[in-house]
């Protein structure tokens, strides 16, 4: 092929085989997997709730003192905000407990 043919081929954008959806799913999916970790490694000799930390339904319980089925009732009701990460895990906010914890509904016994 002589250069003045090379100069005239031009490149034809490539299908997707994965849409951006899929994509921003795995990634949300990835994100949250390494943020567990994350929070696993910090969680170790620590009972402070930190306000910025991103915390699993497993970690809240733990710090609640309660089952994580307690956990999901909670945020189920509202009383715990919390997002659902796209791998269906619940992610809560630190703060969030905080919140939780020093709301007058709930008391010592609880």
């Amino acid at each position: 092929m002589r250069p003045a043919e090379q100069e005239k081929i031009v490149a034809k954008p490539s299908k997707s085989l994965v849409s951006m959806d899929k994509i921003l799913e795995i990634l949300a999916s990835t994100i949250s997997i390494v943020l567990g970790l994350f929070g696993l490694s910090q969680h170790y000799g620590s009972n402070t709730i930190k306000p910025s930390r991103i915390y699993t339904s497993g970690n809240a319980a733990d710090f609640l003192e309660m089952d994580r089925l307690d956990v999901l009732k909670l945020i189920k009701s509202g009383a715990i905000q919390a997002t659902k990460g796209g791998n269906g895990n619940y992610l809560i906010v630190g703060q969030s407990l905080i919140n939780y914890l020093a709301s007058p509904t709930v008391s010592p016994t609880d």
